[in-house]
Formats: structure tokens, sequence, C-alpha cells
């Protein structure tokens, strides 16, 4: 199916096609493998609401053509279309040329169309299958029924010859690869740890190594000392994605790590070769990135699945009027992707009239906190199952990945 989000109505033009002439009409249609998507500024005009549209639209399988106006075209808009695999894209004056359109949708550009905007050394992953993952789902023992329970017994019970077939492992299609962003709005909120215990809850719901935690290159270093890693792997031989776009990682507890190297000092915010790494090169079902209390790139915040804003109950930060504002910017540009997380709850917090629709996590444990601290591990998810309920409904299982097969 051809969507056209387009200004004018191309349908007698180009049979058997779908006519959005809305942004909102854009951001609630849902795309499938095969779909071509027309998306041109003049329908979608924001750039964050455009970044959100690609990336929902490519890993939902549909090809995206990007269509705007001359004031549009820069290198760097260039760049990140490449960096979220749209290959084919356009930008007018005063008139819109449509055999260029026909050209755009008849032949499909290659990344070597467009070399001089893309990184060379993902070439080779730009038409990449999705990422397919199995879990071996184990048998539940059954005891063998009696004669008087069982007085027939099927032929098929057992296979004639050998030992049992091994029961075919249950296959994860995972068509949309979640980026989930955690951010705060001021020092201190828990945003580390609420990046950290949404890290295990989706790693038990998913076979090892399928989750990947990042620390945003923005805050302070904080990752490797945590998790003491200086006992996994020497300093000097950590090679980190900011030094050629690949990187490694480290695993804990089967999650895959990115830390920023001990002694990392930097100011630069690495939006767009960010997002090139996580998309390119990282590949997990899900990836999440700890950015801190440092606001990131649009570019960052415009592909994530979901947003996940830590606030504790501290009402002295609440009432400054700095941070009511930064917040309900974030709220009014991302709200449909954006979760609130209250953090530190207790019965005496007062905010339903400002937050209805937030994510409560009450006061953990302090001896269970500190003794993951100090041994350098993650918290054990598995003993706050009612305290991280809310949590877990509201931003994990919407994200995991369906069971198929």
């Amino acid at each position: 199916m051809l969507y056209l989000a387009f200004p004018a109505d191309l349908r007698e033009r180009y049979a058997e096609s779908t006519w959005l002439v809305y942004d909102k009409q854009v951001l609630e249609t849902s795309f499938a493998p095969g779909d071509i998507l027309l998306l041109s500024s003049w329908v979608v005009p924001h750039r964050a609401e455009q970044l959100q549209v690609i990336h929902r639209a490519r890993q939902e399988g549909a090809r995206v053509i990007f269509v705007g106006s001359k004031e549009d075209e820069t290198d760097e808009w260039k760049r990140q279309l490449c960096a979220l695999g749209v290959y084919d894209f356009a930008f007018f004056g005063d008139e819109v040329v449509l055999s260029v359109l026909d050209d755009l949708i008849e032949h499909p550009r290659t990344p070597l169309d467009v070399r001089a905007y893309v990184d060379e050394t993902v070439w080779h992953l730009a038409r990449e299958d999705p990422v397919v993952v199995e879990v071996e789902t184990p048998k539940a023992d059954v005891d063998e029924p009696t004669q008087d329970e069982a007085p027939f017994r099927p032929r098929w019970r057992r296979p004639r010859w050998g030992k049992p077939s091994p029961p075919a492992p249950e296959r994860l299609q995972v068509v949309q690869p979640r980026l989930v962003v955690v951010l705060g709005l001021w020092p201190r909120a828990g945003v580390t740890t609420i990046t950290y215990l949404l890290a295990q809850l989706f790693a038990k719901q998913l076979p090892t190594r399928s989750v990947a935690c990042i620390e945003h290159p923005r805050p302070w270093p904080r990752m490797w000392d945590y998790f003491q890693l200086d006992a996994r792997m020497p300093a000097e031989n950590y090679r980190h994605w900011t030094a050629d776009g690949v990187g490694q990682e480290i695993e804990v507890d089967g999650v895959d790590l990115v830390p920023l190297p001990p002694g990392w000092i930097g100011s630069a915010d690495y939006g767009q070769p960010m997002v090139q790494y996580i998309f390119r090169h990282m590949r997990k079902p899900v990836t999440l990135v700890d950015v801190g209390a440092q606001a990131p790139s649009e570019m960052l915040l415009g592909v994530a699945d979901r947003i996940v804003c830590v606030l504790d109950c501290d009402p002295t930060f609440l009432s400054i009027a700095e941070l009511g504002n930064q917040y309900r910017a974030l709220s009014a540009k991302y709200g449909e992707s954006m979760v609130t997380v209250l953090n530190k709850w207790t019965r005496y917090a007062h905010y339903e009239d400002l937050f209805e629709d937030a994510v409560k996590v009450p006061y953990l444990a302090p001896e269970m906190m500190q003794q993951a601290l100090w041994a350098g591990q993650f918290p054990d998810v598995a003993t706050l199952t009612s305290e991280l309920h809310e949590l877990t409904e509201r931003v994990v299982t919407p994200l995991l990945p369906a069971r198929v097969g």
C-alpha cells in the first residue's frame, strides 16, 4: 500500500493509494512490511514528529520517502535521514515536480546512491532483516497416567525410534527493536536506579543479552564503577563507541552494558552518531539509554519508543517554575510516548492532580539497594514484584515482543 502524506490529493495519479491529509492521521496510521510512506514536511511540519513517524514506519517494515521544502534541505538533515534508513528524499522550491516523486516511488535508492550522507561502515547493514531471537520453552514433566486413568494409549505418544524429539523452540519475532530513553529534570531523582530496574525487568522476560543499557555521553561516568567492571576488563582495553562508532559491550547478569570509559569528560551530545550506533550496531530487542538530568538531543527523543521521565517526590523541586516549564514542554512535544515515573513514592505525597497517569515507584528497601550498589550488581527485581508492578505493567509489558510460532 502506498500512503501519501501530501498536501495535494494524488490518488488518481497513484492507483490503490491512501491519502493522509492531517498530521494526526499519519501519527495514528499503522504500516506493514512492503508499504511505502510518502512523508512531506507540509503535512507533518514538526521535526520531532517527523522523526517519530519515520522511526515507527521503518521499524514496522515500510519504506519511507521524505519530501520537503528547500528551506529544510541541509546536509545534516540528509545524514539524519540516512541514519534512520531513509535514502529516498527530495526538496523542492515553489513547485513540486511530480516526475521526481514517480521516480522515488518506482526506483528505490540504495545507500550507495546517497553515499555522501551515509556512514561507509554501515552500508551492509542498511537492509538487514529484523532481529529474531529464540527461546526454548521447557516442557513441564507430566506423570504417566495409570492404566485406569488412561485405558487407551494413542500410538503417537512417543516416536517409534530413538529418543523423544525435543520441543521446537518458541520464537520471538522482534519486528520493532525498542528504544527506551530514561531522563530526569534534576539530580538524584533516581534516573539511573529506574534504568537499572527496567533493564532487569526486561531481561527477565527475554533471552540473555537481548537488553542493552547505554550510559549517555553527557552526564558523569558512573556505570563503570557501579558494576566494578575493572574486575571484568582492564579500562585501557575497553573501546567505547564514540571512538569508532562500534565499540564493545560488557555483559552483566544477561544485560549488555555500554559504560562511559573511566575518567570520561565530554560535553558533546553525540545525537546523530548515537542514533546510528543504536540502530545499526546494537540492534537489540530492547535498548535503554540512561540520560540522567541532561537534556538529550531532539533526534534521540524523537526516535524513542518510550521516554521515561523520572521525578522524585520532592516538593521543593516541583515548585520551581523553570523545572515545571521544562516538564510541560516535554509533555507537550512527546506526550504520547512519554511516561512519568514518580520515584520514592510515599503516602504523604499528593500529586494526583498534577500527574494523573504517573507510574508510582515506592521507596525501596535501603539495605537491599545498598547491598546491590556495593556488590556491583543489579537490584534483585524478583523480590520487588509488588513494588514494581506499575512499572512493569505500564513500561515493560507493552514493549515486549509478541511471541510467534
